[in-house]
């Protein structure tokens, strides 16, 4: 039987497998292992420029209205939000 997995050694020497694997083996069997040490990505040292479009979407999200409550709580009064429903409902024809 052969079986592909992998696996984390931990500080104690012990190698930590995936449990559908150690089930499969019997305690005590004997095995063959072939151990490849993966190497961590390296963090890139050079910051990339952002794209143009990027940038426009940037400086526009920091330009918009804020959301969620106002500061001023005249705006949410009822008879204010009415009447800016009753705006978008019936725009006056001037």
């Amino acid at each position: 039987m052969e079986i592909e997995c992998i696996g984390e050694v931990l500080k104690n020497g012990q190698i930590l497998t995936d449990p559908p694997i150690s089930d499969k083996i019997q305690i005590g069997s004997r095995i063959k292992l072939k151990i490849v040490v993966q190497e961590k990505e390296k963090k890139r040292a050079t910051k990339k420029e952002l794209s143009p479009a990027a940038k426009r979407l940037l400086e526009k999200m920091q330009n918009a209205r804020p959301l969620g409550l106002p500061d001023n709580p005249h705006e949410l009064s009822h008879s204010v939000l009415s009447e800016e429903r009753m705006e978008e409902k019936f725009p006056c024809m001037e």
